[in-house]
């Protein structure tokens, strides 16, 4: 395993507190892949690993929500977001490559 990708699993678990070395290391890999399909890097450069961190506990916060948009429980409506959360997509923004096409 990658060093830092090893590093992120240990960070994500202490985060989380959980032990559970399989299910982290599979969120870590899937928010790494979500982050770089969104930005079009190839690497994780800059301070790409920090979203990388936020959306592995974001992903693991949805577990057993897939699929769902919204849920009502006791008359109260909670709305789930969809994809990667508006306030990490702006951060991830700016490691976006632009990506140029003729006319």
């Amino acid at each position: 395993m990658d060093q830092k990708v090893a590093e992120m699993v240990t960070a994500v678990s202490t985060r989380l507190n959980i032990s559970d070395h399989d299910l982290v290391t599979d969120l870590v890999k899937e928010a790494s892949a979500q982050v770089l399909d969104y930005t079009g890097q190839t690497n994780l450069v800059g301070n790409l690993d920090v979203y990388v961190k936020r959306l592995a506990v974001i992903n693991y916060n949805r577990l057993g929500l897939e699929g769902e948009t919204q849920r009502v429980e006791g008359g109260i409506t909670n709305y789930l977001e969809t994809g990667i959360p508006k306030d990490v997509r702006q951060g991830l923004n700016r490691y976006r490559i632009a990506k140029v096409t003729k006319l």
